[in-house]
């Protein structure tokens, strides 16, 4: 007599899985925080050429920390700035790197360990309120992850050794020598349920280390740059971040920083030195906007444009 036995394999477990997405839910921080230290503002307004001579010649540069100290003389930091393996770029760090940067550091201080484009460009522009309309173009997020790349790219060595015991900094750390500006790296996850790039920090920046440890960061409410009537332009962008900064570090040292702004100092800060008039022209109506905002908004007492002949010279403020 022939007996058939059946035997049922459950084989679902061995069949590959489809790839799931951790899903991570992500808020905006609303607080900035911005490194405000020589080595971290010089860097990012570097020649074509003195960025070249560092990132290809690899010529280090130095920063006068203090002139005359009683002890040591001229204080200065030397640094160089290289690329990472696999990463080529000579284009010089900017005013647009150093605000992402910031908002960066800002999100990691706050426990946030991974942001995405959408939530730096929040911080760019000050739209972190609840319900707040932070929607990026392609342009602007590809501008953004250009940037969050270029930081982590690029490589910072900091000699510390005559600054350090000059001016009594670092006693609570170790030195720092060699980092990305920005150590962080890319996954795809699902963000509040849509497909998203996530940059995921590794650890902070040398460039917030060193703010600390200096006590030279700045700090203020993001929302102050969602200025009305201002659309959020890669130059725009740069412009409010940096008179904001500018306004905030004068705030914070009175006696040290005067509290005018120059129109010629912000279009050489932001690139727009060599702009046609009419850019330049809208380049200041943002920056009255600006200050009328900050107005608005209790930050500034008052503000003034003053004239040289004819031109607008500067933004007088006072607080």
């Amino acid at each position: 007599m022939e007996i058939q036995i059946q035997i049922k394999l459950n084989i679902e477990p061995f069949l590959p899985k489809p790839e799931v997405k951790p899903n991570v839910q992500l808020y905006p921080t609303k607080k900035r925080l911005v490194p405000n230290f020589k080595l971290c503002k010089v860097i990012n307004h570097l020649s074509k050429e003195q960025y070249e001579r560092m990132v290809v010649d690899g010529k280090p540069r130095k920063v006068l920390e203090k002139h005359n100290h009683r002890r040591y003389g001229e204080v200065v930091t030397v640094y160089r700035i290289s690329n990472s393996d696999n990463f080529d770029n000579t284009d010089p760090l900017n005013e647009f790197d150093y605000a992402v940067l910031s908002v960066c550091i800002s999100y990691l201080a706050d426990g946030i360990e991974h942001i995405t484009p959408a939530m730096i460009y929040r911080g760019l522009t000050g739209k972190v309120s609840k319900g707040g309309k932070g929607k990026m173009t392609i342009e602007q997020r590809d501008a953004i992850l250009s940037s969050v790349k270029k930081l982590m790219g690029t490589i910072i060595e900091i000699d510390e050794s005559e600054t350090n015991p000059a001016l009594n900094y670092g006693k609570d750390r170790s030195p720092i020598t060699c980092s990305a500006i920005l150590p962080a790296y890319f996954v795809e996850k699902t963000v509040n349920g849509q497909d998203a790039s996530v940059i995921f920090f590794d650890r902070e920046s040398p460039f917030m280390t060193i703010a600390r440890d200096r006590k030279q960061l700045l700090k203020y409410d993001v929302s102050l740059l969602d200025v009305p009537g201002v659309q959020n332009s890669w130059m725009n962008i740069m412009l409010k971040n940096y008179g904001m900064r500018r306004v905030a570090e004068s705030k914070a040292h009175p006696k040290q920083m005067a509290s005018t702004l120059t129109f010629h100092d912000t279009f050489e800060k932001c690139n727009l030195e060599n702009a046609h008039a009419e850019i330049k022209r809208r380049a200041r109506e943002v920056m009255v906007k600006l200050f009328e905002h900050l107005q608005a908004k209790g930050y500034i007492k008052s503000f003034e444009l003053t004239k040289k002949a004819t031109a607008f010279y500067s933004i007088h403020f006072t607080f």
